[in-house]
């Protein structure tokens, strides 16, 4: 680490935990001033690439949120089960060393380790991501043309002739 008066190299004098992070005491190696400096574990930079096609970065408390839900009233999952899986995921995502994943391999993530947590859990975060043969969904549908959206007729003007009573 470069001294941040003279910007020579420094030594480390003294190291301690502090709360998010290392703390460190060091000394700089030419003019001999201390400072302090701050170390922390950066946050893992991963896209998260949505089914709208968008892309955003992963967002855990966001995750954890969702979870929280699905195990609301659920005695088999506490918070601190919700809190380990969101790690794990965090870090089995970080270690696959991919910078984007899509949307739908956090889904089946998640429903892999909710099948083995609590079924009614599972159940409730399935009804989100899953069609109704199970499969992921991957696309949002498409939305109707105005062709499909008109009502078989009911409410087309009536032809001549008709109506007149």
């Amino acid at each position: 680490m470069q001294c941040p008066y003279c910007e020579s190299d420094s030594r480390v004098v003294d190291s301690r935990g502090a709360a998010d992070g290392v703390r460190r005491r060091r000394v700089c190696n030419a003019c001999r001033r201390r400072f302090t400096t701050y170390e922390r574990v950066g946050s893992p930079q991963i896209r998260v690439l949505k089914r709208s096609g968008q892309s955003q970065p992963f967002d855990p408390a966001k995750l954890r949120q969702v979870l929280g839900r699905v195990a609301r009233h659920r005695p088999t999952l506490s918070e601190r089960d919700v809190d380990r899986l969101v790690r794990d995921l965090e870090g089995r995502l970080d270690d696959s060393g991919e910078r984007a994943v899509r949307s739908g391999q956090i889904a089946e993530l998640v429903l892999a380790r909710l099948a083995d947590l609590d079924r009614l859990a599972y159940d409730r975060f399935a009804a989100n991501y899953l069609d109704e043969t199970g499969q992921l969904r991957t696309d949002f549908p498409k939305p109707m043309t105005d062709e499909e959206a008109q009502q078989l007729g009911l409410f087309q003007p009536d032809a001549p002739g008709e109506g007149d009573t």
